[in-house]
């Protein structure tokens, strides 16, 4: 070879090393979605995950705490978090052993957050925590003047990372991550009962005086509004510059986002009357919008806004959202019977009754998902292990 070619081939060689080394390493989305760090699985809300269900479910371990649930868990490092009404915090490890206890002081039915082995909570007393996970301890707290049922949100303003949160004295708070500081507080019209879905710099929120709002962080100014045809009991799921979000008298509404500003909508979905509301949230993936209808209907709509196929529930729907997850749908009805579904057209793939009533959300981690019961118990499947011999 040329000695010119050579030397030409290593400077080559010696570039792409270069640009290799400075350039930071591309994520891991297996590895980024094995834990499930907060409500819903991402901050927009949308309710999918790329993850699998294991193909053939099975019960792999079951903790009972005995006491009333209604908190959404999460999972950080590979062990489940969760609270009850009474304020008791737990952690399970993966074998659901009991390795994580702390007493919060007051009843929790917001779901978690966890961030850097930080979890962010709100209480029913009105106060926000942040707790050191690794040390036991209560980093922060804030107060608000009602209690709290929405998850917390993290959202990147600028520099600084601030949680936001909505609480029953009719407000949207803006905390700063470091230490709680109020930020921002955004006045509404009534209580605000679920958590904020996050698009760049701008947060969607819905409450019970039926609007739906858009809130730019770092101005901390309403930049759009809609109200809706009765209140909003959950949150919007996002899906790009695509807002789905239901309101209690069971109508589904499409917006269109741009600029934090609405220029899109049209109802996908006509509801009746109160005794058919949605107070669960949709979940939204690349094609495909999921939502427990009608009582006792799990349906699916395309990107298009039309019915792609809807299925009959064995029990009624409930608060708990469904998933989508990869190719499948996992949902949980009002009195605990768990299923997963065949995203493509409905078809029942598996089920399972736990014999408890189930309110919070599921959670997918590591191959495996989680049901925690409104009677405190924790079920975690798996594969099972007769599938793998």
């Amino acid at each position: 070879m040329d000695m010119s070619l050579k030397t030409m081939h290593l400077a080559e060689g010696l570039l792409l090393l270069l640009l290799t080394a400075c350039r930071p390493a591309a994520p891991d989305p297996g590895r980024m979605e094995q834990d499930w760090t907060m409500y819903r699985g991402d901050p927009a809300l949308s309710g999918y995950t790329a993850q699998p269900l294991p193909q053939h479910p099975a019960l792999l371990w079951e903790y009972r705490s005995g006491i009333r649930c209604v908190s959404s868990p999460v999972v950080y490092g590979g062990t489940t978090y969760f609270c009850h009404r009474r304020g008791g915090l737990k952690g399970l490890d993966d074998q659901g052993r009991l390795v994580f206890e702390y007493d919060l002081g007051a009843a929790v039915e917001a779901p978690l957050l966890v961030a850097d082995s930080v979890l962010y909570l709100g209480r029913m007393d009105g106060t926000v925590c942040a707790l050191s996970l690794k040390e036991k301890k209560l980093l922060w707290s804030a107060e608000t003047e009602g209690q709290i049922s929405a998850a917390p949100v993290l959202a990147q303003s600028g520099d600084r990372r601030r949680l936001v949160v909505g609480s029953y004295d009719n407000c949207m708070y803006t905390f700063d991550l470091a230490d709680g500081a109020v930020v921002g507080k955004v006045p509404t019209g009534y209580y605000l009962n679920g958590a904020a879905a996050l698009l760049q710099d701008y947060a969607l929120f819905g409450g019970c005086d039926a609007w739906l709002r858009i809130l730019h962080l770092p101005s901390g100014q309403v930049t759009d509004s809609f109200k809706l045809e009765a209140y909003i009991p959950a949150s919007p799921a996002l899906w790009e510059d695509m807002v789905h979000v239901a309101d209690y008298q069971g109508n589904l509404y499409q917006f269109k986002l741009s600029g934090g500003k609405i220029t899109g909508l049209r109802k996908l979905l006509a509801g009746s009357d109160d005794t058919e509301g949605m107070t669960s949230m949709p979940a939204v993936g690349p094609r495909q919008t999921i939502v427990l209808y009608r009582g006792r209907h799990l349906c699916c709509l395309g990107r298009d806004g039309q019915l792609r196929w809807q299925t009959l529930l064995k029990s009624a729907t409930g608060d708990s959202s469904p998933l989508i997850c990869g190719k499948q749908v996992l949902s949980c009805t009002g009195n605990g019977m768990v299923s997963i579904h065949d995203l493509a057209d409905g078809r029942l793939l598996w089920e399972y009754e736990t014999g408890e009533q189930v309110v919070a959300s599921p959670v997918v981690s590591g191959g495996r998902f989680f049901i925690l019961t409104a009677k405190g118990s924790l079920l975690c499947f798996g594969e099972s292990s007769s599938s793998q011999s």
